[in-house]
């Protein structure tokens, strides 16, 4: 039988969604992927978290944030919050991390080049055509 303490430090999903600025779908919808772990359920099968879950979301909204697929977060975000994860988790989340950083640096590139235009320092008085604007691949 939980203690007092223990109860306490659960939460309904309500209030897990208002604490980490979700919705209570969202909740549900990081627990079908795996990114937040399975809540304790009361007998009567509602679900009560642990408020560290709020820590959960608050990564997953930062890895999206940073471009990261739903699919991706879940490696990302127990490496994040300092979780054992296996050999083959820790070089499919460093594949992960390499292939963003790539793809940012390709978005840099175009920046840096409509920046360049903007400022007129490529020597162009019209835009580019369209396909130079486009991050390689």
């Amino acid at each position: 039988m939980e203690t007092i303490e223990e109860a306490s430090a659960l939460v309904s999903i309500g209030q897990l969604a208002k604490a980490a600025g979700v919705s209570s779908r969202t909740i549900r919808y990081y627990e079908e992927l795996g990114i937040l772990p399975e809540p304790r359920r009361t007998s009567g099968g509602t679900r009560k978290y642990p408020r560290e879950y709020c820590g959960y979301i608050e990564t997953a909204l930062a890895l999206k944030d940073l471009g990261f697929r739903l699919e991706e977060v879940k490696p990302l975000a127990r490496l994040a919050l300092g979780r054992a994860i296996s050999p083959g988790q820790r070089a499919r989340a460093a594949q992960l991390v390499e292939d963003r950083i790539q793809a940012l640096d390709r978005q840099v590139a175009v920046l840096r080049k409509l920046r360049d235009s903007v400022r007129g320092q490529d020597g162009m008085t019209t835009g580019p055509a369209p396909l130079e604007w486009r991050a390689e691949t």
